[in-house]
């Protein structure tokens, strides 16, 4: 039954977007949810009118765990937001570092502040 399978994948990206992996794998994550939201909306799209005879727990159950799974994806949208503003940040700070002994002929120019 197409409602069993809607369920099964709901249920997945649940679990999915409940453990964040880290860097090596988040790609492999971030498909696998890709492709999950994409049968998903193919299966609700393809059985719409199938879903109206449902049991209504069942399909209450599906649109709280739509929400969910939407918060869930909006949090994993912002945190990847400020991943990437944290990182683009760090490189114009490191862009805009001006060593000052740049021009100080000598190996010890470290100390030179200490000397003068």
């Amino acid at each position: 039954m197409p409602i069993d399978e809607i369920i099964l994948k709901t249920q997945r990206l649940k679990e999915l977007l409940a453990q964040v992996p880290e860097e090596p794998t988040y790609d492999t994550w971030m498909e696998q949810i890709h492709e999950l939201l994409d049968d998903r909306e193919q299966l609700l799209a393809a059985h719409g009118p199938d879903l109206e005879k449902a049991d209504q727990t069942v399909l209450r159950q599906l649109v709280d765990d739509s929400q969910k799974i939407a918060r869930l994806i909006e949090a994993e949208h912002l945190r990847l937001g400020m991943t990437l503003g944290t990182a683009r940040m760090e490189r114009k700070t490191v862009k805009s570092y001006v060593d000052p002994y740049e021009d100080v002929d000598s190996n010890f120019s470290g100390l030179y502040d200490q000397q003068t």
